[in-house]
């Protein structure tokens, strides 16, 4: 009873976090990680108490009521049948993918890895791609460049964040392309310093419809092969653990913080679109957070309308992260949603259909 207590007052400590941002608490965004196996260890005790004693089991079922809105965000439940794409003259089919550099530094195979992952894009007839962690570059028998890509997808229209550069020929960030003649495009800094990336937009006109497509790659834990390393560690309960879960996680607490800032003004930049908006990103972080909630706001999460299950979307570190999302705001219907696992990135390429039902213009929340 003690332990099953102590469960359900981690749990319902992570069901706070999308009400408290990381930026004044930040040690509750290490207890989201945990969401997943708490929900687990609830259901169990809920069961197991079902045959000892029962009035035991209502303790995990308050808990799990009170977590409701956590619950319902992590897990899809749709039924196969429902989820199919309509006609393409009826619908936009959008790819948000976090193409990991094309596989730049791998150490073989990268022309391969590109060449594969080209072709599964183009595999997919899409009307909307977006990339995150995007390289492309202008030296010769290098990358292709920003056209030949166009070309190679059909996708003619792009607007790219270019957010880092090497001597103006190799450049790394996010970026749109469309099928669709796009009207206006900008991008907007989600943080200061040398390594902040920026939202990136594209207003598309679709038939008499004008959308906004919006862009982003979130914060990450900055992770390189020592961090692993040190993981690895932690996880073998060496002695040199200490140490290294002392720099794990001032790396997780400063990417928690930056995250949940960088949130705050996406969320805001949502909300005061005079269009519908597709939202498509790789945020990092998982539907147990601030960050998470603080961006969905009203919109629609694709999966959670035709996915089913935990919809993991990253290759690594554990089998419950969601990461990659694609949402879209009330003037859409969601037709379907899928997700592409592929071993090209570490990443999977999430992709949803969605025709729209609304205007081209909505009204605009202004942030006071």
């Amino acid at each position: 009873m003690i332990i099953n207590l102590g469960v359900v007052l981690l749990f319902l400590a992570a069901c706070l976090a999308p009400y408290i941002s990381p930026a004044w608490f930040w040690p509750i965004s290490f207890i989201t990680l945990a969401f997943p196996f708490l929900l687990g260890l609830l259901v169990v005790f809920m069961v197991g108490w079902l045959f000892f004693n029962y009035r035991y089991a209502f303790l995990s079922l308050i808990a799990l009521f009170l977590g409701w809105k956590s619950i319902s965000a992590f897990l899809a439940f749709n039924l196969p049948a429902g989820n199919k794409p309509a006609p393409p003259s009826e619908s936009l089919t959008v790819m948000s993918y976090n193409v990991s550099q094309f596989g730049l530094y791998r150490e073989k195979d990268s022309k391969y890895n590109r060449q594969a992952m080209f072709a599964l894009i183009k595999k997919q007839e899409l009307d909307i791609a977006c990339f995150q962690d995007f390289y492309t570059s202008e030296k010769k028998n290098d990358f292709n460049n920003r056209e030949d890509i166009s070309r190679e997808m059909k996708l003619p229209y792009r607007f790219f964040s270019s957010d880092f550069n090497r001597n103006g020929m190799q450049h790394w960030g996010s970026i749109i392309f469309s099928k669709y003649p796009i009207i206006a495009s900008d991008k907007v800094k989600m943080s200061m310093g040398p390594l902040s990336e920026s939202l990136i937009y594209a207003d598309i006109v679709k038939d008499d419809d004008t959308i906004r497509i919006i862009n982003m790659h979130l914060e990450s834990y900055r992770f390189n092969e020592k961090d692993y390393t040190d993981i690895k560690k932690i996880k073998n309960q060496e002695d040199t653990g200490l140490v290294a879960t002392k720099n794990i996680i001032q790396k997780m607490r400063e990417a928690y913080i930056r995250r949940s800032q960088q949130a705050d003004i996406v969320g805001n930049f949502i909300r005061q679109s005079p269009y519908p908006v597709i939202v498509c990103g790789d945020f990092n972080d998982t539907p147990a957070s601030y960050t998470y909630f603080t961006i969905k706001g009203d919109l629609q999460d694709a999966f959670l309308k035709k996915g089913l299950g935990v919809g993991r979307t990253f290759g690594g570190l554990a089998p419950t992260l969601r990461i990659d999302y694609v949402f879209a705001s009330t003037d859409f219907r969601i037709n379907s949603f899928r997700k592409i696992i592929s071993d090209l990135s570490d990443h999977y390429p999430v992709i949803a259909n969605l025709s729209l039902i609304g205007g081209g213009l909505r009204e605009v929340e202004v942030n006071k």
